[in-house]
């Protein structure tokens, strides 16, 4: 297992720049998910970690040692692509075989290396076939075997269940993050896929133009986003802009409704933008919300029905289980969780209470 860190990592491009200096430490083990819309630099961070791209300034420490000017071969690492670049030529255990050979394994060992990686991902009895007579999965499983069975100190993975059908995706999330934890080593994984980021990772990094927008596990990112743009990109997020009140800062809903949020607010006066997320509000009778609202549209999805509500906080998304069934147009009351409001952004504050 091997310590990552970058440090002010910078990468440009003639005059863009694609890497604003980001600095981040990846622990022993340690399982990351670089998350991102396209062209916010997680791709380009994964190349200058493995080699393919040339740093601008920064550093680049694999436990402390610095390999920023190292050719890729010399970087220890397994690399898993989106094609999964295996050779139609050859069979599954001559793709495995492939990289040892290249680095003069002794042939004794190769076959029982091969052997052993074969079996950690369920391919025992595929030796002899070759890529084409493979599903997806089978390839991308042998991608991941031939990666591994180099022993490397730090494995990559770039998009590789971009091209997998939505069942198939979900089964490999599994397969690689369980395969990660047995094996223990530390890796670096790329995907805009935030489903795949949250379920898989230890630790999720979103990148917004270059720069690191928040570095924290799956659950911080989800229910304490760093700023109101992480919070739209990772799942729906209602954003509600209420007055605050009170001594103990409690945010006032229209109609006059009080909520104490968990996270203090030490001021009253001024405005408050607050997350709330669709699974975090609960539809119920008009008179029994804490604001009221009216059906727009409905979609159902199987487990649960999203709801889109009007009302006078603007238009909310609300997630519920199908229990109970309410009409596009039906009068509803909707009731927030409020240990679970985060705030986002505080507005029109008083001096006092803005400094």
């Amino acid at each position: 297992m091997t310590e990552v860190s970058l440090l002010s990592l910078t990468k440009s491009y003639g005059k863009a720049a694609a890497l604003k200096g980001i600095s981040l430490k990846i622990g022993h083990g340690e399982f990351v998910s670089l998350l991102g819309p396209s062209g916010c630099g997680k791709s380009t961070t994964l190349k200058c970690i493995a080699g393919f791209e040339d740093v601008t300034d920064g550093k680049i420490l694999f436990d402390n040692r610095d390999i920023s000017r190292k050719l890729p071969e010399d970087r220890d690492i397994g690399m898993v692509f989106q094609s999964y670049a295996l050779f139609p030529h050859m069979s599954v255990a001559q793709n495995l075989a492939f990289g040892l050979e290249m680095r003069r394994v002794p042939k004794d060992q190769i076959a029982a290396r091969v052997a052993r990686a074969m079996e950690m991902v369920q391919l025992g009895a595929y030796a002899d076939r070759y890529p084409k007579a493979l599903s997806g999965g089978q390839q991308q499983r042998v991608a991941l075997a031939r990666a591994l069975v180099i022993e490397p100190a730090i494995m990559l993975l770039d998009e590789p269940l971009a091209n997998l059908d939505a069942k198939l995706r979900d089964e490999m999330r599994g397969f690689i993050r369980d395969l990660q934890k047995r094996v223990g080593i530390t890796t670096i994984y790329v995907t805009h896929d935030q489903g795949e980021a949250m379920t898989m990772s230890d630790r999720v990094v979103v990148m917004f133009d270059g720069e690191i927008a928040q570095a924290a596990a799956p659950e911080t990112v989800y229910d304490r986003p760093a700023s109101e743009r992480v919070a739209r990109f990772v799942g729906n997020a209602n954003i509600l802009e209420l007055p605050v009140a009170g001594q103990g800062g409690q945010i006032v809903l229209p109609g006059g409704h009080a909520l104490q949020i968990a996270a203090p607010v030490p001021w009253a006066g001024g405005r408050l933008r607050v997350m709330a997320r669709p699974e975090q509000i609960a539809l119920t009778e008009p008179s029994a919300g804490h604001l009221g609202g009216r059906v727009a549209r409905r979609y159902f999805s199987g487990g649960h029905v999203e709801y889109h509500v009007d009302t006078d906080c603007g238009p909310l998304i609300v997630l519920c289980p199908t229990s109970r069934s309410y009409a596009e147009g039906e009068a509803v009351g909707l009731q927030f969780d409020a240990e679970r409001l985060w705030p986002m952004q505080r507005t029109g504050l008083p001096e006092e209470a803005a400094a």
